[in-house]
């Protein structure tokens, strides 16, 4: 009864304030949509192909995105056009707080207006200013959920079940693309997906219970002589230690015990334990991380995850396999506060090794975030009297980026300025010696060229890494892999770069190319890659969107699209200007830039795109988008790294010791 009476004050609440809204609508945004923008946006002429005649209040039912395109255009000036009638500043004002205040409504924690903001390309979507503005009074997490297994996880843990058996079949993919690949909602397990998995674990039911397998208990369900009950009930405990790693529950012992029993009298006991295994390689726990929550939900309708639960969510944030220091943290009590979780993290995120492998998600975070291995995807020519080797280029890459995690301070702002690079040069393991610096490649000239070093350039350890000269090279967006990745096979790619500075540093949004569209830029010997991108998007249709990302990515024709720094293109001198524009944020707005180094100095001292990146690695290793409801968990995660002095370390912490990690929000929030 008293469930019924939470709904219907629920329903009550939002049926009037959804009264509230559309009474604004009608009294002051239908107005001005009347006065200001019908005369070219009416359902007859619908300039630019946009029509708001009738266009509904309710900016959660199918709306969303026309409601954005409005508010974005009206926040910047663009609507109406300067040689129309415009609105005082009043009337701008209140229609730009409505719409806002309607758009916040779809980011509340869920509250979903289209499926695909669940997805990571649409994380910006979330009001950036609602996030780091006023604190709320609690975090609001998102509901329970089972998340698909990544393919890493699978491929490290199930070979090691089967003796490390080999030959298993890819049975989980991984979505393809510049955005995290790990999220949970863009996962599941259909038939198509089932079959393989099916068959792997078929294959490694076999090898658990083969003559050279290691457990007694399991190869006993398969000799001559049929298994006792009691041997079956010790074989299914045994399988589930292994695959699932935990003891089974009394009704799944007395479940497949009778499973077995069945499959015994159908096909014999060899198939039956065959079967009995298989069926144990195949439940949702083994395939999905289980994050349900246990306990009685606190006051605000949250309950905390298991201690079970919290330890393979901290070993699947960190790692791609069970790390046993989170399980038997858990099985000694001590994942049972946050305070313990904070120390667990902590204390396994201090690795100062060289190779960082100890978190091998941590390195991958920033794999996936400046996208540069993609550079061994883009295929090119070998350049005249040069030599390209994407792969060699990632690697040396990736040394300077170990080496500022293991330093641990202003990683961000490192990250984007430094100008001290690695040539030919990669942390590996010599035999007797341990980990040391030792060359990519021993056949590495003419390699150098890449980063425009002489030919005869003397290379050596003791010369790394190499500190390039002031101006020419300005931290990861200005490294030959970076460059090479956000290129195309013959050209540089100034569109997805800016559209990367755009998403990734200022949070921005981009729409996706109309379909229809020839994004190609024609060929023209003389005329620079500059000037031909400035021809074809000229056009107000085409430049609507190219503004936000043309002036951030052309500054990056200071390189040619192998990634070598060029003083030239097309017969003439380079033009690297740019304009840092269209942010919100007024002590970047405006902003011209000489090029690439001055571009990645203003951006490195900004607070705005310190907290763009925390919502980048909030998304990271949540394995979803942000909503209002993390704000305290944002917010306290860039204080974290603030007051640290940049430690990603720090940040990582603060993340999975949050109320979003840990916590869930209980599906019955009342009770009867």
């Amino acid at each position: 009864m008293m469930l019924r009476c939470c709904f219907s004050i629920l329903i009550g609440v939002l049926s009037a304030q959804a009264a509230v809204a559309a009474a604004d609508f009608r009294k002051m945004v239908e107005p001005f949509l009347d006065t200001y923008c019908l005369k070219c946006h009416d359902n007859e002429t619908q300039k630019g192909k946009l029509s708001l005649e009738g266009i509904s209040p309710s900016v959660a039912d199918g709306n969303l995105e026309m409601w954005r395109m409005v508010f974005e255009r009206l926040h910047f000036g663009e609507m109406p056009p300067k040689k129309k009638k415009q609105p005082n500043p009043a009337e701008r004002a209140a229609v730009l707080a409505w719409i806002r205040g309607e758009l916040l409504k779809t980011q509340e924690p869920g509250a979903l207006a289209e499926e695909k903001l669940t997805q990571p390309q649409f994380g910006n979507y979330v009001d950036h200013t609602a996030l780091f503005g006023k604190r709320r009074s609690h975090v609001t997490p998102a509901p329970p959920r089972l998340w698909r297994l990544r393919p890493a996880i699978y491929n490290t843990t199930m070979p090691r079940l089967g003796e490390r058996i080999t030959g298993l079949a890819n049975g989980l993919n991984a979505v393809d693309g510049s955005d995290f690949k790990d999220f949970a909602a863009a996962y599941f397990l259909d038939e198509a997906a089932a079959a393989p998995l099916l068959g792997n674990a078929k294959k490694i039911a076999a090898a658990m219970t083969a003559p050279n397998a290691k457990d007694r208990s399991l190869k006993t369900l398969v000799v001559d002589a049929p298994p006792t009950a009691e041997q079956v009930a010790e074989g299914i405990r045994t399988a589930f230690r292994k695959i699932v790693g935990r003891a089974p529950t009394a009704e799944e012992l007395g479940r497949f015990g009778a499973f077995h029993q069945a499959a015994s009298a159908t096909g014999g006991h060899v198939a039956a334990a065959n079967a009995l295994l298989t069926a144990i390689l195949m439940q949702p726990e083994v395939l999905y991380r289980m994050e349900l929550g246990t306990g009685e939900p606190d006051e605000h309708g949250r309950v905390r995850l298991s201690p079970r639960e919290v330890a393979y969510a901290l070993s699947y944030a960190l790692d791609d396999r069970p790390v046993e220091m989170f399980l038997k943290a858990a099985a000694d009590g001590k994942l049972a506060t946050t305070e313990d979780v904070a120390a667990a993290v902590r204390e396994r995120l201090a690795d100062d090794t060289l190779l960082q492998e100890l978190n091998p998600r941590v390195l991958q975070f920033f794999r996936e975030y400046f996208h540069y291995p993609f550079a061994r995807e883009v295929f090119k020519d070998a350049p005249k009297g040069g030599k390209h080797e994407p792969d060699w280029l990632v690697r040396d890459l990736e040394t300077t980026v170990r080496d500022v995690l293991r330093a641990d301070k202003a990683v961000l702002s490192t990250l984007l300025t430094t100008r001290r690079f690695y040539v030919n040069a990669q942390y590996k393991s010599v035999k007797r010696k341990g980990v040391q610096l030792q060359p990519t490649h021993t056949k590495w000239w003419p390699y150098q060229t890449a980063f425009n070093l002489a030919p005869d350039w003397r290379w050596g350890l003791d010369r790394q890494p190499v500190e390039f000269p002031e101006g020419e090279r300005a931290g990861v967006l200005t490294h030959p892999a970076w460059l090479a990745a956000w290129s195309g096979n013959f050209d540089n790619h100034p569109v997805q770069r800016g559209k990367w500075i755009r998403t990734h540093l200022l949070g921005g949004t981009v729409p996706d190319v109309p379909i229809g569209v020839d994004a190609r830029v024609p060929d023209a010997e003389h005329i620079t890659f500059r000037n031909r991108l400035k021809q074809v998007t000229a056009a107000a249709e085409c430049w609507r969107c190219h503004r936000k990302m043309d002036p951030l990515g052309v500054v990056f024709e200071r390189y040619d699209h192998y990634g070598r720094y060029q003083r030239r293109d097309a017969g003439q001198p380079v033009d690297a200007t740019g304009l840092i524009d269209r942010t919100g944020v007024p002590e970047l707005d405006g902003k011209h830039v000489s090029g690439p180094a001055e571009m990645m100095a203003e951006l490195s001292k900004s607070t705005h795109v310190e907290q763009v990146f925390v919502r980048h690695a909030f998304r990271y290793f949540m394995g979803r988008n942000e909503t209002l409801g993390d704000t305290n968990t944002l917010q306290a995660a860039h204080d974290a790294y603030r007051k640290s002095s940049g430690s990603f370390r720090a940040l990582t912490e603060s993340l999975l010791a949050s109320d979003s990690f840990l916590m869930r929000q209980s599906p019955n929030q009342a009770k009867d």
